[in-house]
């Protein structure tokens, strides 16, 4: 039913929310205005993609693992982001 909140802690969720966070932090030090979307979609074997669109495109997978999934936890893997927004 519910989500292993460990999850949270794996290195691709931090690079994520860390991504996020400088994001956020840009528009609301910009003069002007901004979009910021974010899109998610599960993907097979306990992953789900995330898209930030900010002017560019950043795209992470996460693993995660429902509670009622029988198995172990996938390791986390780090998906660099694509479009004008490649980073090293």
């Amino acid at each position: 039913m519910g989500v292993d909140r460990k999850i949270l802690d794996s290195h691709a969720v931090k690079r994520l929310k860390t991504r996020l966070n400088a994001l956020l932090d840009e528009y609301l030090l910009h003069d002007g205005w901004g979009h910021l979307e974010m899109d998610m979609k599960i993907l097979s074997r306990h992953q789900k993609e995330v898209v930030i669109r900010a002017g560019r495109e950043y795209r992470f997978v996460v693993d995660f693992q429902n509670a009622q999934a029988a198995g172990t936890a996938v390791q986390s893997q780090n998906v660099a982001p694509f479009g004008k927004g490649n980073e090293t």
